[in-house]
């Protein structure tokens, strides 16, 4: 093994889960990024069973399942409420042996900074570039420091700046629709016992309880990118848009502070050939963005760093172990990357003709012909995958 010490840009989920497992591994890490503090950014994400399969193996599954919300049941309805398809996730957990579960993004973030050797994360410091040769790879700060290691990690998100430098004719591809995203403290039963995505014409509501008392939403809905707007403006904009739609969506919108309302374009990139150059390399959002139609963003990121870190455990060169790392990662998140952009594609459909062909369609298929596509990816086990 002769990667010894590692520089990891972003401490996001992938950074940190990936901090974690090379540091199990025995390997010197700082992770660098560039917010001052981290706090309740963010809303809420779920983490299948091929997500909580590796949590487990870094030690954290039991304080992340402890600070979540099981999902049990996830349900597909129509605008008005309609039953479409009701998936029973328990029997995930009987099948895979690990729950799905939700939880709110800050939650994960506090638990995974608990779990790193102290003074592993620096935080308000941002990266400008980074230059390498044969031996070593040297990364160059906004407070105008620099800090040299044997190898660098990407793991700063869709709009990576590793990954601009690395490859700067790689650009975003845009969905077509926004999200809007909150989190609700709430008692309401309807809210809380609710898991489901619900579906319009070219809009979207999902509701999923994230813990004891508080029910994390997102709203999507086809409009062109880089829409300015201010917390009342989206309040006001969702109000209309989902006026109509069933209970509890117009509680939990009215529940939601407008200040506290998100919105974020919705960008994927379509795979491409390597996320490595020399003695750096890409992970998370920056390597394989996904859209968030099949709740696998994150899940693939928390995969991706406990490979990478087996691959460099077990190689004997920096080189052949990222080689060895892109070889078991492409397939995978290219296949949840095209298939979470076609299921977007088919929850945005904007004729109302085509909407109620498509409802009719999920309504009437075979049970085991919708579960195919999630048990293909919360059945994965990255911890078995040998090369």
């Amino acid at each position: 093994m002769t990667t010894k010490k590692i520089i990891i840009i972003g401490g996001g989920i992938g950074g940190l889960c990936t901090a974690i497992a090379l540091q199990n591994n025995g390997f010197d890490v700082t992770v660098y990024e560039k917010v001052k503090k981290l706090g309740e950014v963010g809303a809420g994400l779920t983490l299948w069973s091929n997500a909580i399969k590796v949590l487990r193996e870094l030690g954290v599954a039991d304080a992340v399942i402890c600070a979540g919300s099981k999902v049990n049941s996830s349900q597909i309805r129509a605008s008005n409420g309609a039953m479409l398809y009701d998936a029973h996730m328990g029997e995930m957990e009987a099948q895979y042996g690990e729950p799905v579960v939700a939880i709110h993004r800050a939650a994960l973030h506090e638990i995974l900074i608990n779990a790193l050797n102290p003074n592993t994360l620096k935080l308000g410091i941002g990266f400008i570039k980074f230059e390498q040769n044969e031996k070593d790879v040297t990364v160059y700060f906004d407070d105008g420091e620099s800090d040299t290691a044997d190898l660098l990690i990407g793991a700063d998100g869709v709009h990576s700046a590793v990954r601009r430098q690395m490859f700067p004719e790689i650009n975003l591809r845009y969905s077509g629709y926004t999200a809007w995203r909150g989190v609700v403290e709430t008692e309401n039963e309807a809210a809380l016992g609710l898991t489901s995505e619900s579906w319009g014409v070219g809009t979207r509501f999902g509701i999923v309880r994230v813990d004891k008392s508080r029910v994390y939403w997102f709203a999507t809905s086809n409009q062109s990118a880089g829409e300015k707007s201010t917390g009342e403006q989206r309040k006001v904009k969702l109000l209309g848009l989902f006026k109509d739609w069933h209970d509890p969506i117009h509680y939990l919108l009215d529940a939601t502070p407008a200040d506290l309302i998100l919105q974020n374009d919705i960008h994927d990139i379509p795979p491409f050939a390597s996320w490595s150059t020399g003695q750096v390399t890409l992970l998370g959002d920056a390597a394989h963005p996904t859209t968030p139609n099949m709740g696998q963003g994150a899940c693939m990121a928390v995969e991706s760093a406990y490979v990478l870190s087996r691959s460099l455990k077990e190689q004997t060169d920096t080189r052949s172990a990222l080689k060895r790392y892109e070889s078991q990662r492409h397939v995978r998140t290219a296949w949840i990357t095209n298939m979470s952009w076609t299921i977007g594609k088919g929850g945005q459909v904007s004729n109302p003709l085509l909407c109620r062909a498509r409802n009719f369609l999920v309504k009437v298929t075979p049970k085991r012909a919708m579960q195919r596509n999630i048990h293909r990816a919360a059945g994965f086990d990255a911890i078995k995958v040998v090369s």
